[in-house]
């Protein structure tokens, strides 16, 4: 059996449990995910305190209704990314969803530090902008919302880290716009979650693995909250070869 179909059988009993808590929630007439997270995340979540609005979210992905942020396991891959930049890094970051990794990133920032996250869905936007002021952070962060195609545009660069994890098959052609742009030094890294079995093939990962102007290693893990196994992409831009 291929590695895509055992991660989907495993993915099973998890696709089943989920299904349960949507019906649950329609018949309650709850509202959407994300504005339900955020309810919660201010009812249990300490203002001001970003890990306390972290663990809320971590609290809500378990107990209520999945949450397809990066989680806790993987999210210590871009802490230990950001921890080797510095504190002062600009960090561009696409799929914002609810502002989980976004505040993860701009709580070990300094005030000189900035994350730019942007997200197509409006709705994502205003919940994330939301958490962040929750979580004390608001200064921190810029969301913006739009497809990254059009607002890749808009930026100048460069940004020490990117962080992928939006729309999987727009992966390859969101770096190469990036890389267009010129919004990429010497030494800036690329987090690219979600690009294990349970997935699919994703062309981004043969095509980065093999690009000439990066070096590559793949890292294994699950996916958020579950036993499912994932993998996400950490590559380092060298320069145009």
């Amino acid at each position: 059996m291929g590695s895509v179909w055992r991660a989907r059988l495993q993915a099973l009993p998890f696709a089943l449990k989920e299904g349960y808590r949507y019906l649950r929630a329609s018949v309650r007439r709850e509202p959407d995910r994300r504005q339900a997270a955020l309810e919660f995340a201010r009812r249990v979540a300490k203002g001001g305190n970003p890990d306390s609005v972290l663990a809320a979210l971590d609290r809500f992905a378990r107990e209520d209704r999945f949450l397809m942020n990066v989680g806790p396991e993987k999210g210590l891959l871009l802490v230990e990314e950001l921890g080797k930049i510095g504190s002062n890094a600009r960090v561009l970051e696409l799929g914002s969803f609810v502002g989980y990794s976004a505040i993860l990133m701009a709580r070990q920032l300094a005030d000189t530090g900035q994350i730019v996250s942007i997200d197509v869905s409006p709705e994502a936007s205003e919940v994330s902008r939301a958490m962040a002021t929750l979580a004390g952070l608001e200064g921190r962060i810029e969301f913006l919302t739009g497809s990254a195609m059009d607002v890749l545009d808009t930026l100048e660069g460069p940004f020490d880290l990117v962080f992928l994890d939006h729309w999987k098959d727009l992966y390859k052609a969101d770096t190469e716009k990036i890389l267009a742009r010129g919004l990429l030094a010497p030494g800036s890294i690329i987090v690219a979650d979600n690009l294990g079995p349970m997935f699919g093939e994703n062309p981004y990962l043969a095509w980065m693995q093999g690009h000439p102007d990066f070096e590559s290693r793949y890292v294994d893990g699950h996916v958020e909250y579950q036993s499912i196994e994932d993998g996400a992409l950490v590559s380092r831009y060298r320069g145009r070869a």
